[in-house]
């Protein structure tokens, strides 16, 4: 049985981005197609018109919200391996509306209007310090402490040393101030900090929550300067500028 003929007028149905017009056709290899939701034009060939395999590339379909776009590949050259800045992209977005990560750290994170876009993250990472460098993070709280949106105002890249330090363990602490814990064999309050990637470090025993508390204030500030001066120049000015100021509050 022979197939109809794609013609200019006719209106498709993809499988994943809604309706598509043919607006134009040169021959079957090369016809051009105009999306009904987003008006995203985008060539494809008849195969695929007809079995609606066309994709709208300005479709929000990363997690229902992320908008790839069709400047920027994904992925290097004709493989398969994915491009940094998407690798980078998708996982923020995953940590935001992804059903399935199971994390309370990104319990109520968004991302920005900006940030939603492909095309507008790609140009943003590589304009930012310390993007590509080796076991660099994506960080939203250390500029604004508490924030829980994915932003060009609120996000710098930082090293793993850093971003360790600054990751809190809510669970493992129970209901004492950050840095501190209950020995019971002691019968006595414990102050400790991470500090030289990952390593405990006993600050002393206290008599009550609050001194441990105090003893580990001063000793991550302290911690964090010292840190910020030994990335100084190779880290973005705003983050040696918030760990230089960082305060350790009790309801962190």
């Amino acid at each position: 049985m022979t197939k109809a003929m794609v013609k200019v007028g006719d209106v498709y149905e993809s499988k994943q981005f809604g309706s598509f017009e043919v607006i134009e056709y040169v021959d079957k290899l090369n016809i051009l197609v105009k999306f009904s939701n987003t008006g995203f034009i985008t060539k494809s060939t008849s195969n695929s018109i007809r079995n609606g395999a066309v994709k709208d590339y300005f479709a929000p379909s990363v997690f229902d919200v992320g908008v790839r776009g069709d400047k920027y590949k994904i992925t290097k050259g004709k493989g398969t391996l994915k491009l940094l800045e998407y690798d980078t992209w998708y996982d923020m977005l995953r940590r935001c509306y992804g059903d399935r990560y199971k994390n309370s750290s990104y319990e109520g994170c968004t991302a920005s209007d900006n940030f939603k876009y492909y095309t507008f993250f790609y140009d943003w990472c590589n304009k930012q310090t310390g993007f590509g460098n080796k076991g660099w993070h994506l960080d939203k709280d250390l500029l604004v402490k508490g924030n829980k949106v994915y932003s060009e105002d609120t996000c710098v890249f930082i090293p793993v040393e850093i971003n360790s330090v600054l990751t809190k363990t809510d669970k493992l602490r129970g209901d004492y101030p950050i840095g501190v814990h209950w020995c019971n064999t002691k019968k006595v309050f414990v102050a400790q900090i991470n500090r030289n990637k990952g390593k405990q470090e006993w600050l002393g025993c206290f008599d009550n929550p609050n001194d441990a508390f105090l003893a580990y204030k001063t000793a991550k500030e302290d911690y964090l300067k010292e840190l910020a001066n030994k990335w100084n120049g190779k880290i973005d000015e705003r983050a040696y500028n918030a760990l230089i100021n960082y305060q350790v509050e009790i309801t962190d």
